[in-house]
């Protein structure tokens, strides 16, 4: 767990990611990392379990979503070349 940030270190460590040469979905995924980690008080063992299962569900469903739409971008390019 990290520690509790002031608002310019979490704003620092944001745009850190931000400005990286990441792709778009590796930075969703930082910044998830981030977020999950981030000190909000205390939550009950199971609420936390819970809560961490659907914030990276959602993390993989956007990184499927994209990947997709990259499948297909590049699977278009292929066909329209193969003609």
């Amino acid at each position: 767990m990290v520690k509790k940030l002031d608002k310019n270190q979490l704003a620092e460590k944001i745009d850190k990611i931000l400005v990286s040469n990441q792709r778009p979905y590796e930075k969703k995924v930082a910044l998830f990392n981030l977020v999950k980690n981030l000190d909000v008080g205390d939550t009950k063992p199971k609420n936390k379990v819970r809560i961490n299962y659907l914030l990276e569900g959602q993390i993989h469903g956007e990184i499927a979503r994209q990947c997709m739409e990259e499948y297909k971008k590049i699977t278009a390019e292929s066909f329209s070349k193969a003609e």
